[in-house]
């Protein structure tokens, strides 16, 4: 079975890091989620390691706790702090323990690059951001100056990498490449011909995630019949109008994400229209779904499923531990990026040797399917996100999200 990190962080350098998803209250990875016994044995290990005490390896996080991007930044972090505890518990990293300095950055992109500066001028080995390039990327790029690897645990466009200027900046996330191609198969196996696509315009996540979606699905032999743009905030009231005049499409495909995308389907089923609508990770979680009553046919792409039905056991093992740590479920599917954040961390970091942003990324670029709890993961010198991971597909009927099933990408296209 593969071994559990936080049982062997402490030997980090010294030994073999294979990294699997792991969680401070004793949960194994996926291949070993049946044995509690090996369970036991690997949380007893951690209890009984011995407290680390050298000087402390020091995380910067500048993230939102709140603004728009609070629901969607928070329960990563706070599943990387789960994990945070867990290495501690297990004597650090050869014996530092690690030593966490958080900003809450509010989502206001002028406190990013003031933040990332005063979390380096703490010490910090490795910054990490918000899960969106436009807003995060002033901190990124204070980073790079500094030769400081700079981490976004659920960021889906690839511009946050070589694309967009930052050499030393990594998204553990899935890239809209995969995540759209899959929204584009998706619908596809549906048996829907027709889309009308709705594009939030506002950041470039949603722009490219509406490029994919609509290059994938001409591919496969489907028609975008019409788009329309909006901006986060809008009412797209007219649009709906305008869709039901033209005739209902086989599906409406939303690039958005919230609060502005939850108007966008309020609006669309307060204004008649039953259409199957699709989005991606933007649109992920139910603490939007209450505002429309008893939606259904709404289908959502992302990481994982976050209530306890995911197909991973070491995912719902995790949001269980989450639950209990934090008195309610993860917002997002997302959280599991939170834990392959610092996974992927120490792995570069047993390879590199050193906390030196060039000498990370060098390794991290050599990355090829390494496990972590949110998927395999790969880097190359071009492509610093992943597009081929397993992607699952949820469906909120009746107001209540579930897990229908986990599909990579038949084929990834870029915009």
């Amino acid at each position: 079975m593969r071994v559990r990190l936080m049982a062997v962080a402490a030997a980090v350098g010294a030994s073999s890091l294979v990294l699997a998803g792991c969680v401070s209250s004793g949960s194994t990875s996926s291949e070993a989620s049946s044995a509690p016994a090996e369970a036991s044995a690997a949380a007893s290990t951690a209890a009984s390691a011995a407290a680390p005490s050298g000087d402390p390896l020091v995380l910067g996080i500048v993230q939102a706790g709140s603004g728009f991007m609070g629901p969607i930044d928070t329960p990563a972090r706070n599943a990387l702090l789960m994990e945070v505890d867990a290495v501690n518990a297990a004597g650090g990293v050869n014996g530092q323990p690690i030593k966490v300095e958080f900003i809450d950055t509010e989502t206001k992109f002028e406190k990013y690059a003031p933040a990332a500066e005063e979390v380096i001028g703490k010490g910090a080995n490795v910054l990490v951001v918000t899960c969106d390039y436009d807003v995060s990327s002033p901190a990124a790029l204070v980073a790079e100056g500094k030769n400081i690897l700079n981490v976004a645990p659920c960021i889906g466009d690839p511009i946050y990498g070589p694309k967009g200027g930052l050499k030393l900046g990594f998204s553990m996330g899935d890239g809209v490449p995969g995540e759209a191609s899959v929204m584009a198969e998706f619908a596809n196996s549906k048996g829907w011909k027709n889309a009308v696509l709705l594009k939030d315009t506002s950041i470039k996540y949603t722009q490219n995630q509406c490029a994919v979606f609509e290059k994938r699905f001409t591919e496969l032999g489907g028609t975008v019949v019409k788009s329309y743009d909006y901006v986060q905030g809008d009412s797209v009231k007219e649009t709906v109008s305008k869709i039901s005049a033209a005739g209902a499409p086989d599906v409406i495909i939303n690039c958005g994400y919230n609060p502005g995308g939850g108007t966008v389907a309020k609006e669309i089923r307060d204004g008649g229209l039953a259409t199957p609508i699709v989005s991606g990770f933007g649109m992920d979680g139910d603490f939007w779904v209450g505002a429309i009553p008893n939606l259904s046919d709404y289908y959502v792409v992302t990481y994982n499923a976050k209530n306890g039905d995911d197909a991973n056991a070491a995912v719902n093992d995790y949001a269980a531990a989450y639950e209990k740590q934090y008195g309610a479920k993860p917002d997002v599917g997302g959280f599991v990026t939170g834990p392959t954040t610092l996974q992927v961390i120490l792995e570069a970091y047993k390879q590199a040797g050193s906390w030196d942003g060039d000498k990370l990324t060098a390794a991290l670029e050599g990355f090829k399917d390494v496990p972590t709890l949110a998927g395999p993961t790969s880097f190359s010198p071009d492509l610093h996100i992943n597009v081929g991971r397993p992607m699952a597909i949820l469906e909120v009927k009746d107001g209540k999200l579930n897990f229908i099933e986990a599909v990579a990408p038949e084929k990834v296209v870029f915009p």
